[in-house]
């Protein structure tokens, strides 16, 4: 689930007091309990009478662990036959305390059977040794982008919005970026050339640098990463002065997240009905502007990991009912053999009038809630405050067709809880306005909600205005931004300098002073360090050399070079970067490495791993150099093994080149140690005066290690000269920052994802 705003991780003894007294009501998480829980959804219906223990067993118990292999990749076959041959079986007789644990599954429903389940609890993984190993395999797998850790059910949004390789495609409320990678891997198919772009949102900025990390596992030429508030994201222009509309966009929005009883056990002593209800007008402010910008005949998916109908259903119907021309798509085939429980077309409102305590007070309409409200019953007396008319079902709800929504409850397939559908627009325009928006919503402002991080812990507090502040706001800076305002200036190409104009016209503009993001500007292609690079690589004619950008002012080539496709660099060069609160864009395809002792070194430049993918298809075939599995372990074991412990024929090869950057091929095969590379490997490589260095981090030498031969052989490299290695024998300080910097972002401290993030 992305989440909206950041909350407390978790109850303080400021929070606990005695239910008898009111206020705050907070059990051990522990005891997984809840009473208001239990009375507000068996009052609810969704869950039949005869399937409540089950439900509520199943939210008792631990969650399975899950996780897909990345389906664009060359080698995804590879890896999940490797998961099928080798760490099925070794996993298969695991026995603790007397007890049998299941081998890892393939989850029947998911395309191609690529995701994966293990049910063994947490302690057996830690005290067995197949599954320890298995353990490190994942983690490796998943440092370089092979293999994502995500929840089941998380993984249904993504698939359901049937992307392919042209869409223009927005991720409103992107953090921490599983559902985003899934995106990333259906606009770039294997062996499919990808023309789409997929803008990947997030309302806070620490959380938008979580995600780059998280998607630089799938580099993409067509990917832009931004900072801003879903419910407000800007209209944004093209070259022909016409706005883009998106051909697919996913708003998995704030909740409450009780789906994620499982892993979040703050929320068994924290849920009340007020979460929800806070929510209601946000979630339903985010789909709204989404509709807004989604092209005719495009598909939306709106979801949430929470049960409760207020921020499902109720949204649903209030939105089809504010904009003609929407409908919900029938989706019951898709997915073969996944669980699910329709949408349902009635519901319950019900609020704890005691701020947190267990007593549930229910309301049958919208009427009778605000005869409460009048009468002193309901804290919110202010017309302005409280509940909307929109929680409750609308007097249309039969016509709506809200049972082809759908629910996916934890007891039908040991999974998480989630709720998903899928919204078409006509084909034929319908008359629709930003107008139409507010109408819907009505004159009553809702408790807003600090909505539950990782930990899904929640605290509210009045709110001040109906739409969550950015974080800039919170530091008495205004965002320019809202859903109604005009088109974002129109830059000429150029970047804008940090004083608010043209360094090269003097032309005024209004800047978002509190965005402290590097501007993007492109590389002029007849630049004379393009050249080289050209020259260098042998790029064909098909290399877009023009579409090579820096982040700097003036477009000079100074350190990095970062590639996009041409829909991206439409978007960067028509619209003002920190209108749209840009952090990153496109893939690094070169990084500088000056070499100040060797003049001979005639490129200065670099293929970085996460680029490869992007150059290596537009280089002459000659180029790319073969090697074999004997010269791979050499790399492996050593930082920077000089030429003459590689195989003749390498040396012979290696002493024909020049100093700098070579891109090689290790040719699929096996070794009679034992290894086995099951495809051929292309990677970057520096040639030294007298050494080769593999140009790959020391987290993807070893995964590739453990893959291919089964241990880990890579060794520390060779002491270091005067605290640096020397020149002769370094290659670069390879990328061994890749997984925790985001590059030319000047000081802003790397936020980490953990494993359980990964998987919202």
């Amino acid at each position: 689930m992305a989440r909206h705003k950041r909350g407390r991780g978790g109850a303080t003894k400021k929070d606990t007091r005695d239910s008898n007294k009111g206020g705050w009501y907070v059990n051990s998480p522990a005891d997984k309990n809840n009473s208001a829980f239990d009375e507000y959804y068996q009052n609810q219906g969704m869950v039949p009478e005869d399937e409540w223990e089950a439900f509520k067993a199943c939210l008792q118990s631990d969650l399975p662990t899950t996780f897909r292999v990345t389906g664009s990749r060359a080698h995804a076959e590879a890896i999940n036959d490797l998961i099928k041959s080798t760490h099925v079986p070794s996993t298969s007789n695991v026995e603790l305390d007397g007890v049998k644990y299941p081998p890892p599954m393939q989850i029947p429903w998911y395309p191609g059977h690529l995701a994966w389940q293990i049910s063994a609890p947490k302690r057996v993984i830690r005290k067995s040794e197949p599954f320890k190993k298995f353990q490190r395999f994942l983690v490796g797998e998943t440092e370089v982008g092979n293999l994502s850790r995500q929840e089941a059910v998380s993984m249904i949004p993504p698939l359901l919005l049937d992307v392919e390789s042209h869409h223009i495609c927005l991720d409103m409320c992107a953090a921490p970026g599983s559902k985003t990678a899934q995106i990333i891997e259906a606009l770039n198919p294997h062996h499919t050339f990808s023309t789409g772009m997929l803008i990947a949102n997030d309302s806070d900025y620490k959380r938008t640098h979580m995600l780059v990390h998280q998607t630089g596992r799938l580099p993409s030429k067509g990917l832009i990463v931004t900072n801003l508030d879903a419910a407000q994201f800007p209209t944004i222009k093209l070259s022909n002065g016409q706005p883009l509309l998106f051909d697919r966009i996913l708003a998995d929005v704030p909740c409450s997240g009780d789906g994620t009883l499982r892993k979040n056990l703050e929320i068994w002593s924290k849920w009340g009905a007020a979460d929800a209800n806070s929510l209601h007008s946000l979630q339903l402010r985010i789909l709204l502007r989404a509709m807004n910008l989604l092209r005719p005949g495009g598909r939306l998916v709106y979801s949430t990991c929470s049960f409760n109908p207020v921020e499902d259903e109720a949204v649903v119907a209030a939105a089809l009912n504010s904009k003609p021309g929407f409908s919900l798509l029938d989706v019951s085939t898709h997915l073969p053999g996944l669980r699910r429980r329709a949408g349902v077309s009635s519901w319950k409102v019900a609020t704890q009038p005691e701020s947190g305590g267990r007593k549930m007070v229910w309301y049958d309409n919208y009427d009778s809630y605000r005869e409460a409200v009048e009468a002193g019953k309901e804290r919110d007396k202010d017309v302005k405050k409280g509940l909307p008319r929109s929680v409750w079902p609308p007097n249309n709800v039969k016509d709506l067709n809200l049972e082809r929504c759908l629910r996916l409850l934890p007891h039908d397939q040991d999974t998480g809880g989630f709720f998903v559908c899928v919204l078409q627009k006509a084909d034929k325009p319908q008359a629709s306005t930003l107008e139409n928006e507010d109408s819907v919503l009505p004159d009553v402002l809702p408790i807003e909600a600090n909505v539950a991080d990782g930990s899904g812990s929640t605290s509210l507090k009045r709110a001040r205005s109906p739409v969550v502040e950015e974080p800039e706001a919170k530091r008495g800076k205004a965002d320019p931004l809202s859903a109604e305002s005009t088109v974002p200036a129109v830059t000429t190409g150029v970047v804008m300098s940090s004083e608010g104009h043209d360094p090269r016209k003097g032309k005024k503009e209004k800047r978002d002073l509190g965005f402290r993001e590097d501007p993007y500007s492109y590389v002029k292609a007849d630049h004379e360090e393009i050249g080289t690079l050209i020259d260098w690589f042998k790029l064909k004619e098909t290399f877009s050399r023009g579409n090579l950008m820096v982040r700097n002012e003036y477009g000079d080539p100074l350190r990095t070079l970062y590639l996009t496709n041409d829909i991206v660099k439409e978007v960067l060069e028509n619209n003002d970067y920190t209108r749209l609160r840009i952090v990153s864009a496109g893939v690094k395809a070169f990084v500088r490495q000056d070499s100040q002792t060797r003049p001979e070194v005639v490129c200065k430049w670099r293929v970085p791993s996460e680029g490869i993918g992007e150059v290596v298809p537009h280089m002459n075939e000659e180029e790319v150099r073969d090697m074999g599995l004997e010269d791979l372990k050499v790399l492996l074991e050593e930082q920077y093994p000089p030429v003459e412990r590689f195989s003749p024929i390498t040396q012979t090869l290696v002493n024909d080149l020049p100093l700098g950057n070579i891109i090689v091929r290790f040719k699929s095969g096996s070794l009679p140690d034992g290894a086995h590379l099951p495809m051929d490997l292309i990677s970057p490589m520096w040639r030294a005066k007298t050494s080769l260095s593999l140009l790959i981090d020391k987290r993807e030498k070893s995964t590739l290690s453990l893959r291919t031969w089964g241990e880990d052989i890579c060794k520390p490299g060779p002491p270091l000269k005067n605290g640096a290695p020397r020149e002769e024998e370094v290659a670069v300080e390879v990328d061994k920052t890749r997984s925790a910097e985001v590059d030319d972002v000047r000081g802003v401290v790397d936020v980490k994802p953990t494993l359980a993030d990964e998987g919202s």
